[in-house]
This record gives structure tokens, C-alpha cells and sequence, in this order.
């Protein structure tokens, strides 16, 4: 009864006060928040006010405050209101410190956001004490690491957060609440396990614009919440930042004219036509002249360019390439044997077209005894691409890499020049991938470039080049997104596909 007295007590206090002419001495806030304090402090508990313009926001579904001693170093602790509606929520908060001082924020959910208050401070009456309390449930709170981020496009963002719980009571929740710098409403993302590091990733946010995140846990109804930490995405990319030499190829990158050490050669098939009755394009290749390797090749896949021609061995130079920075010989060295960039078997619609595949910038060095084999792990992932290639157009850029490289499953390698060629000074790969982009559906008999983001999924497949992968099936530890490799390699994918989704991937729409 006591208790209930004392909150009625103060919610009338509260209404005379909202309807007084005189000018109030709490803080004015932006909206939807007109006033959070905190009445009738003691030694151990407050009462906290919040009052709001619930009808701003929607219907609200829930509000409370979130509280932790001041000076940063402890989670805030979210407790829900004793008492709230569309325009006020009241909490007496118990089982403070005496002596202490303490810091919190009034929240209130509506609309599917979260929206938080400023923070306001009150200290706590008493003598300080030194004592650990063993009943205090902030005892044994959990104790948080700071958000990380990594993967961040325009448009999304992998968000991890680490954090200890040493406590008998069970962790029933975890994940992150969200922001746009400069605003209180918040958004929320739960994550899939509450395990730690806690992991979330976040889908539609706006490009250019700084973000903060706070993850959290709900042990025992209670939640806690670590520090912000703030990201900001990247630029929206319009599809044509950089502009491929033909727009109407889909699989094509743009030349880098500022880089002298790249040489392009664009094939096009000597007898396959298209239905316009144009020659229909090979494949394009970007060939390092430092490096003496293929940097990349672009490539559609179609059953157009499948049919019974022989496999023809005919190695040569690539007559549209300077044949002094190619491989002198198709000999082999460095325990590697020729690895196509674009397989033969892809390119059996006629003998012309296959040997233009056997040019050497379309050969790189490729490790003989447990990649480029039989179960290597380079022809297995080239087997499970074959797989993927469907009634619409798929198309392909087939890339190598040369700096020291990582993959998920702890597999390294890092760069050297072997003999190769006829050549004692060709760049060994360190890493190879294969990017693909095509329609969800398969066959909407549609170009790529009339497809919305929805339509299209792309994803880079990526294998560290070494002998470790021998019948190493594809999973999703393969996979990292276009936006990723972009921001390894420096190139721009897809550049005449608009609404390419290089920022996300989903390993179940690739059967992962």
C-alpha cells in the first residue's frame, strides 16, 4: 500500500505540474521526450519519471529506464517501468549503492524503434561503501568488450561484440540496438545464439551515414547493454563508378588506365554468333606484366558456348597481348602444372572457340598434387560452379591474388616468384576466386541489368592456394561478399549491373 501511495502520489504531482502556466525547472527535450528526473532519491533506491509524447511515435508497447553508476565503466541495466502509457512511465529503482553516484536514460519502444532519452544523473544518499554486497545483482553482471565491424558496404555491416558472464543465471538473449549518429530512435537485432562474441548482421542502411551500435544480453529479465562504438558505410555504388570498356557486357571491370602494369585483351568468339548476328564475346582477360600471371578474367556462362568440339591443347601466346611478359613456354615448374582461368570444358561449342582459352593469359601456375587435380581443390570448387550456372546467362569474373592470404580455415600462403613457363620470375598466386553473378530464379529470361536487387544474388568463392583443400567439399567458409573483395583487391565487380547486391550474400540461396 506504502508503495502504491507513493507512486499515485507522484503521478499527481507529475499531471499538476504538466498542466502549470509556470515554467518547469526539469530539462526541455527534443521530442518524443518533455521531461525525465528522478524524485524522492534515498540511500538505496529513486523513483525516475520520464514523460513523453507517445502519440509522435505510434502506439507504445513498452518503456523504462536503463540505469548504471556513472563514469562509463558498467553496463547500463534496463528495467521496465512500474507503471507506463502513451505519455508517462514511473519506476522505483531499488538495490542502488548508498552514496553513489548514478546515471540513466528513459526509453521508450513504439513503432517497431526504440527511442532513448539524454542522460541525467542523480547521486544516491548515505555513506559510500567499499563492500561488495553478495546480494547486489550487478555483482555478477556481464562485463562487455567493444563492437567491432567489419564487412562494411553501403548497405550493411557484420557486427561482433564479445562479452563475459560469470553469473548463475542464464543468458536467454543477445544482439545489437542500432542507430543513425544524431538520433535517439533505435533499432534491434537479436541474435541468432547468445553465446559470445555476439554477431549480427545488419541489412538496409544507408549509404554515407555513421552509425552506432550497443550490444546487449537479457540475463534473468534484466538486460544489459556494452558502449556504443560507431561505423560508418560506404558510398552507394551507382553501378558505373568506373566504366567498363563495353556496357552492354555484364561480367565485365573497368580498365585502370592509372595502372601501367595491366595489359586487356577482349576475345571474341571466331564462329558463334549471337542472336543479332554479332561475333559473341569469349572472354576478357586483365594480365599483370609484373607479375607475369592473368590478374582476372571475365567470362559468361551459357549453354550457348557448350557443345562437342575436342579439347585442343593449342597453348600459345595471346596474340593481343605483348608476348614478352607472357610465359615463354607452356612447360610447367614450381610444383604447379596450367591451371585455366576459364575451364576448356566450358568452351566446347567449337574448336576455334576452345583454343582461344588456351592462350597463356588465360593460364596461371596452379599447385599439381592437391589443387589442380582430380578432387583438388580448385576443380572441386570449378565442378560446383558448373553446378550454378542456369538457364539465364551466369556470369563470371575468375581472379588470382598475391599478397599473403588466409583463408577460414586457417589454410596461409604467401607470395613467391617460381619458374614457371620458361620464366624464373612468375608470381606464384597466393589465392584464387571465382565471382558470380545471376538471377535468383534462373530463368526469368532477363538480362541481369533489367533484374532488381531482389532478382540477383552474387557471391565470391574463394580458395587459398595450396595442397590443403584435396577433397575439401564448397561451404559457406568459402564465401565472402563482392563488396569484400573489392576492398581486397581495389577493383570494382559488376560496374554495368545497377542492382548487383555486392554487399550481401546468403549461403542457402547457393545450396550452402
Amino acid at each position: 500500500m506504502k508503495r502504491f501511495f507513493t507512486l499515485f502520489v507522484a503521478v499527481l504531482a507529475w499531471a499538476a505540474m504538466s498542466c502549470s502556466d509556470k515554467e518547469s525547472s526539469e530539462p526541455r527535450l527534443d521530442p518524443p521526450f518533455q521531461a525525465v528526473f528522478v524524485s524522492d532519491t534515498g540511500d538505496n533506491g529513486a523513483l525516475l519519471y520520464g514523460r513523453y509524447d507517445g502519440a509522435s511515435v505510434g502506439q507504445v508497447k513498452a518503456a523504462g529506464f536503463a540505469c548504471r553508476p556513472a563514469g562509463g565503466s558498467e553496463s547500463y541495466v534496463a528495467t521496465p517501468g512500474d507503471e507506463w502509457d502513451q505519455t508517462h512511465v514511473v519506476l522505483q529503482l531499488d538495490g542502488l549503492k548508498s552514496g553513489t553516484e548514478y546515471e540513466f536514460y528513459c526509453y521508450v519502444e513504439a513503432g517497431g524503434m526504440r527511442y532513448n532519452s539524454p542522460v541525467v544523473t542523480f547521486r544516491t544518499t548515505g555513506t559510500p561503501s567499499d563492500d561488495p554486497d553478495p546480494d547486489d545483482p550487478q555483482a555478477e553482471e556481464p562485463r562487455f568488450g567493444t563492437p567491432s565491424f567489419t564487412e562494411v558496404g553501403s548497405s550493411s555491416a557484420q557486427l561482433s561484440c564479445t562479452y563475459t558472464y560469470a553469473g548463475g543465471e542464464s543468458v536467454s538473449e543477445a544482439g545489437f540496438y542500432y542507430h543513425t549518429s544524431g538520433s535517439t530512435a533505435e533499432q534491434k537485432v537479436a541474435a541468432a545464439g547468445v553465446a559470445s562474441p555476439v554477431a549480427c548482421r545488419l541489412e538496409g542502411l544507408a549509404a554515407s551515414t555513421e552509425y552506432l551500435a550497443a550490444a546487449y544480453v537479457v540475463v534473468a529479465g534484466r538486460e544489459y547493454r556494452s558502449q556504443e562504438a560507431s561505423f560508418t558505410t560506404s558510398a552507394q555504388s551507382t553501378g558505373g563508378g568506373s566504366a567498363a570498356k563495353f556496357s552492354g557486357w555484364p561480367e565485365l571491370l573497368a580498365e585502370d588506365d592509372s595502372n601501367s602494369d595491366y595489359y586487356y585483351a577482349y576475345h571474341l568468339c571466331p564462329d558463334l554468333k549471337t542472336s543479332r548476328g554479332d561475333k559473341a564475346r569469349n572472354y576478357t582477360v586483365c594480365f599483370s606484366a609484373e607479375h607475369h600471371c592473368p590478374v582476372w578474367v571475365a567470362a559468361p556462362r551459357h549453354e550457348s558456348y557448350e557443345g562437342s568440339a575436342n579439347r585442343t591443347n593449342a597453348y600459345k601466346a595471346d596474340p593481343d597481348i605483348p608476348a614478352d611478359i607472357q610465359y615463354y613456354s607452356k612447360s610447367t615448374g614450381g610444383g604447379c602444372n596450367k591451371g585455366h582461368m576459364l575451364g576448356s570444358a566450358e568452351r566446347t561449342c567449337t574448336s576455334s572457340v576452345n583454343r582461344q582459352v588456351f592462350y597463356y593469359s588465360n593460364i596461371a601456375p596452379q599447385y599439381s598434387s592437391g589443387f589442380n587435380t582430380g578432387g583438388g581443390g580448385w576443380n572441386i570448387l570449378e565442378d560446383w560452379i558448373d553446378t550454378k550456372v542456369c538457364a539465364d546467362t551466369t556470369y563470371l569474373v575468375i581472379g588470382t591474388y598475391f599478397e599473403k592470404y588466409t583463408d577460414r580455415y586457417g589454410n596461409s600462403a604467401s607470395p613467391k616468384k617460381i619458374s614457371f613457363g620458361d620464366r624464373n620470375d612468375v608470381s606464384c598466386p597466393t589465392m584464387f576466386y571465382i565471382a558470380v553473378l545471376r538471377t535468383k530464379s534462373g530463368n526469368t529470361k532477363k538480362s541481369v541489368v533489367e533484374c532488381s536487387a531482389d532478382e540477383l544474388m552474387c557471391a565470391v568463392f574463394v580458395r587459398c592456394h595450396n595442397n590443403n583443400l584435396k577433397g575439401k567439399a564448397v561451404s559457406a567458409k568459402d564465401m565472402i561478399s563482392v563488396r569484400k573483395l573489392e576492398q581486397l583487391t581495389g577493383f570494382d565487380y559488376f560496374p554495368n549491373v545497377p542492382n548487383a547486391p555486392k554487399d550481401t550474400y546468403n549461403p542457402s540461396d547457393w545450396g550452402l
